[in-house]
């Protein structure tokens, strides 16, 4: 199966939400609400979020850090990373 934008925010949403508490999600979602600069996501105020999102493009066989893998995946990272945010990270 072909990941799509959905498919791999929800799953970062799921890792996400699995290693947080749920106090500590709630202040994610808060402070990024109220943050104006739309390239800061506040997951990283409690965690390494990257290795997050990281592990679920691994598992899709999509290897961001390999010579060449940010052009090639950096799009489709950053699209899945704001559909997570913007869904307050709601693993549903």
């Amino acid at each position: 199966m072909t990941p799509t934008i959905e498919t791999l925010a929800l799953e970062f949403s799921q890792r996400l939400r699995n290693y947080l508490t749920e106090e500590q999600m709630v202040d994610v979602v808060r402070r990024n609400l109220a943050e104006t600069s739309p390239g800061i996501c506040h997951s990283h105020d409690f965690c390494d979020a990257n290795m997050f999102l990281y592990d679920v493009f691994m598992k899709c066989g999509m290897n961001p850090v390999e010579e060449g893998g940010m052009d090639r995946w950096g799009d489709l990272w950053d699209r899945a990373w704001n559909t997570a945010k913007g869904a307050g990270f709601n693993a549903d």
